[in-house]
């Protein structure tokens, strides 16, 4: 009897250590760098298959690789369709063809291929000069439409030999134009010239026109001005179908060849709120908008057959579906009705089936199919089994009244060895925009990794506050003129709520931010003294100067109303470097090097300041880098720097351990 007691506690311990809830460990930073990121389901026309892309960072080559695959409707028969050193992406199946046409820099720049995706190998299409931008196929399967920027004249090339490559502001543009190249021939037709350039281009429903956006430069500040043209796809003059003062983009032309349909976002200058959804006739008319009840973006991405509704997906709250709409009487209809976050549909020929991505708070994007007419994801894809053996802490929405009594909501990760009854250390992580949003997402990057946190037993809190979309657009338009004020009070009765409910813990708080999230931690350490940390990525911190350094500053027009010079009072009280002299907080600063959109001198600002007064600062600039991080041993560092200056100033313990790539 002894010995069958001992030999059954035996097998439960032994069971438990074997079990996999206690043989999983914290995610790393390195597993960021193990990610197999899925993108691009592509449909082909029977719903048969699908293609999709797989992007893996190397770490030691300091790149990431996109290559192509290939998976049936049922999940069956996956195969990779590229390899070798350089990326694919973009693929699109010829409409009633069993080819593939995608983009490649094989050749150095990005062209266009052509495979079959079941034998064979890839052939090249274009040789445009300057590489292909976006392209389509044409209904018929036999031509494809693509985009090109211009290429440089002669006297453009004699003088940058020479080393005069001066460029003139607001003049030197290299406009991309539309083209048209025959399959078969590989003949190619220009389409377009002057002094405008092009995107989105989408063949009319009898191939016989192709409508585009239109802008006056490649200029981002110039997004609003977009308009829609049509031009012969044979060649031909250019005609405007609908152009405002407002931005229509995204065309998407009816089967029945009577409607074009488009997003339409007032303006002029605007940035704030849903986009609507119009029509116009498709060879020109008065446009009229689809009236429905939906406060949320609607996009058009895919017409039914019969002409009749539209599919689109949208964020509300913190989940992402997939919505139709009846252009007749505007009623929107969630297909979906997921609580997670669905993205980037494609469609069959006869829109009854549908591959897409699909991701949850514990599970990375994969490809997911399934009938339109009894919405049932099916995964085909399962592209990081590692996860399997890491402990991912549970994802909560929470909510809580803020300091006027609006509902905030957000998201809540607590640590991996939380325990009901004792307070932790927690990060408030800011979300950009301001209209970004937090949703139930898989969050695992170099700009934001609550479960690398949560391993190291830290809580996690991500406040959607007053600004964020996905709430309607009253809810997004609450931030004009209102910088620094309402949204800090959000997340900091956000914060309050955390301590009030028993899980955090006020001596051990931390705060990060990327872009608008860098504004607010920047704008944070003015404000309180509450944080023992904080890390400003990209940040904001002189609206004033800001206006003129950056490449969008309508984007301060429409939040601020005005011009800094027309309001130099709201402008200097929204900035964080009138009161920089208040920072307490040890505050590290990093920034991309070739930043844009928020230049550098933002953050050189504050972290001169900070310098000069003694504050404990600290400021990484990431060389190449725009206003994102490309390079995957830069995206590395910055983690680990964030992670290190944490550890020091809220915990007190020594740094982390170098790896080979720091």
């Amino acid at each position: 009897m002894k010995k069958l007691f001992f030999g059954i506690s035996a097998l439960l311990v032994l069971g438990t250590f074997l079990s996999p809830s206690f043989a999983r460990r914290p995610m790393t930073v390195d597993d960021l760098f193990r990610l197999r990121r899925v993108g691009s389901p592509q449909i082909s026309p029977d719903g048969e298959w699908i293609v999709y892309t797989i992007s893996v960072p190397n770490l030691d080559k300091n790149r990431s690789l996109t290559h192509l695959y290939r998976v049936s409707f049922t999940g069956e028969d996956t195969v990779q369709l590229t390899r070798g050193e350089s990326s694919e992406w973009n693929p699109q199946w010829q409409p009633g063809g069993k080819l593939i046409g995608f983009t490649s820099n094989r050749t150095g720049s990005s062209q266009i291929w052509i495979m079959n995706p079941f034998f064979g190998e890839a052939g090249q299409l274009t040789e445009a000069k300057t590489g292909v931008g976006e392209w389509v196929w044409s209904h018929d399967g036999t031509r494809i439409a693509f985009t090109s920027r211009d290429s440089l004249t002669r006297e453009e090339e004699r003088r940058r030999r020479s080393g005069d490559d001066a460029r003139v502001e607001d003049e030197d543009f290299r406009m991309a134009h539309l083209y048209v190249i025959d399959i078969r021939t590989k003949r190619v037709k220009r389409l377009t010239r002057g002094e405008f350039t092009v995107s989105s281009p989408r063949w009319s429903a009898d191939d016989r026109y192709l409508y585009f956006v239109r802008r006056p430069t490649p200029k981002a500040d110039d997004r609003w001005k977009a308009d829609i043209m049509m031009v012969p796809a044979d060649s031909g003059a250019v005609r405007p179908l609908v152009a405002t003062d407002a931005a229509e983009t995204n065309p998407l032309p009816s089967p029945d060849g009577q409607w074009v349909a488009y997003a339409y976002e007032p303006g002029p200058g605007s940035w704030i709120g849903n986009a609507r959804l119009y029509l116009v006739p498709a060879l020109g008319g008065s446009p009229q908008r689809v009236e429905t009840k939906f406060d949320g973006s609607v996009v058009p991405r895919q017409w039914t057959p019969d002409s009749r509704y539209i599919y689109f997906w949208t964020t509300t709250r913190v989940s992402s579906n997939l919505f139709l709409v009846d252009i007749v009487d505007g009623r929107v209809k969630n297909i979906s009705k997921s609580e997670n976050v669905l993205s980037s549909f494609s469609f069959s020929d006869n829109v009854q089936r549908a591959a897409f991505l699909m991701q949850k708070p514990d599970r990375p994007p994969e490809v997911y199919s399934t009938k339109i007419s009894a919405f049932a994801p099916r995964r085909l894809t399962y592209s990081n089994p590692f996860l399997k053996n890491v402990a991912l802490a549970p994802t909560e929405v929470v909510r809580w009244k803020s300091f006027d009594g609006m509902e905030i909501e957000g998201l809540l990760i607590k640590p991996l060895n939380y325990k009901p009854g004792r307070r932790f250390p927690f990060i408030v992580g800011i979300h950009g925009g301001p209209s970004g949003v937090y949703t139930r997402s898989f969050l695992a990057s170099w700009a934001s990794y609550p479960h690398i946190l949560a391993g190291r037993g830290y809580g996690v809190f991500l406040p959607n506050y007053r600004g964020s979309s996905g709430y309607g657009e009253a809810f997004q338009r609450a931030d004009i003129r209102d910088w620094g004020n309402g949204d800090f009070k959000d997340i900091m009765t956000g914060v309050d709520s955390l301590i009030a409910w028993g899980l955090a813990d006020p001596r051990y708080l931390g705060v990060m931010g990327w872009s608008y999230g860098g504004y607010m931690t920047f704008w944070t350490v003015t404000q309180t003294h509450r944080f023992r940390a904080a890390s400003a990525g990209a940040g904001l911190t002189d609206i004033f100067s800001m206006y003129s350094e950056n490449d969008i500053p309508s984007v301060l027009d429409a939040y601020f109303g005005a011009a800094p010079w027309d309001d130099t009072t709201e402008y200097h009280r929204a900035s964080p470097m009138t009161y920089v002299a208040n920072v307490r907080t040890p505050l590290l600063i990093l920034q991309g090097e070739r930043d844009q959109r928020v230049p550098r001198f933002q953050a050189m600002e504050f972290y001169t300041a900070l310098r000069e007064m003694g504050r404990k600062t600290r400021m990484v600039t990431f060389p190449r880098q725009g206003h994102g991080l490309r390079e995957p041993r830069l995206q590395y560092r910055k983690v680990v720097e964030e992670l290190e200056w944490f550890e020091r100033y809220i915990r007190g313990k020594p740094e982390m351990p170098r790896t080979p790539y720091l």
